[in-house]
């Protein structure tokens, strides 16, 4: 008659020889084995993650500091893929205006694709997407970063010292465009160039 406590005994040298098996199959204590493949399994996947966000902050201009203007993000970094630079000058009754610093740049927290950076009447385009940009949009930027110091007053617009057809919206700004906006009385004479520094 085979007692319970041989049966128990039993069942106790099977699980020792079937445990003893086992850690012989992988060499160390399976549970031990298990737990590092998920630790490996959960650092992989945070790896994996950290270098997806990394790789998707430096290729989407989406780390908007500020809200759009007509469209015109304001990013921590500037962009190549659109890189022009233009010339303004404003008159108003026929006396210059001075274009400001640093339109379009918020508390050197972000910059606006059409921006300046220095007092020159250099507008830079620096745009993640290759796009038309039109004046009246600088324009929005300057009056919403900086304020602009005309209002409600229509321009007349030359570009290259030529009188332009078109109204602020309309006129797109291209490569070395020396552009003039007279508000007012015109000036006795319009730029109809402007001399870029080499290489902008």
């Amino acid at each position: 008659m085979v007692l319970a406590e041989d049966v128990a005994a039993r069942k106790m040298v099977k699980e020792r020889v079937r445990r003893k098996d086992r850690k012989n199959e992988f060499g160390k204590n399976p549970g031990k084995y298990r737990n590092k493949l998920i630790a490996i399994g959960i650092v992989t996947g945070i790896v994996a993650s950290i270098a997806y966000i990394v790789y998707d902050l430096d290729t989407k201009p989406s780390n908007n500091a500020a809200a759009s203007i007509d469209g015109i993000e304001c990013n921590t970094n500037e962009f190549s893929t659109l890189h022009i630079h233009a010339h303004l000058d404003v008159f108003v009754n026929g006396k210059p205006v001075g274009v400001p610093a640093r339109i379009g740049i918020v508390d050197n927290t972000c910059l606006y694709w059409t921006h300046t950076h220095d007092e020159s009447g250099m507008i830079h385009i620096e745009s993640p997407k290759s796009r038309d940009f039109t004046l009246g949009q600088f324009i929005d930027v300057w009056k919403s970063t900086l304020g602009f110091p005309v209002s409600g007053a229509v321009p007349k617009i030359f570009i290259n010292g030529k009188t332009a057809s078109t109204g602020l919206n309309d006129t797109n700004i291209h490569t070395h465009d020396e552009i003039v906006l007279a508000y007012g009385n015109e000036p006795l004479l319009i730029p109809p160039s402007y001399q870029f520094p080499a290489g902008e």
